[in-house]
């Protein structure tokens, strides 16, 4: 598992917002599928940046 020190940037700033706001993965996920905004291929690519990161979206 990685540490919260070998996060880049993005990925902390992604995962507080996350945190603060109350939002899961899945969640995010669903937003940006609907927001119509991202191409599927893009949503598999935050998708799979999700996965990685998991364990500290853990509320």
């Amino acid at each position: 598992m990685r540490k919260w020190e070998d996060l880049t940037r993005d990925e902390k700033e992604i995962i507080n917002t996350m945190k603060n706001q109350g939002i899961s993965p899945d969640e995010l996920l669903e937003r940006m599928r609907n927001s119509g905004r991202m191409s599927e291929e893009a949503i598999e690519g935050l998708r799979k940046a999700l996965e990685d990161v998991r364990p500290f979206l853990v509320h």
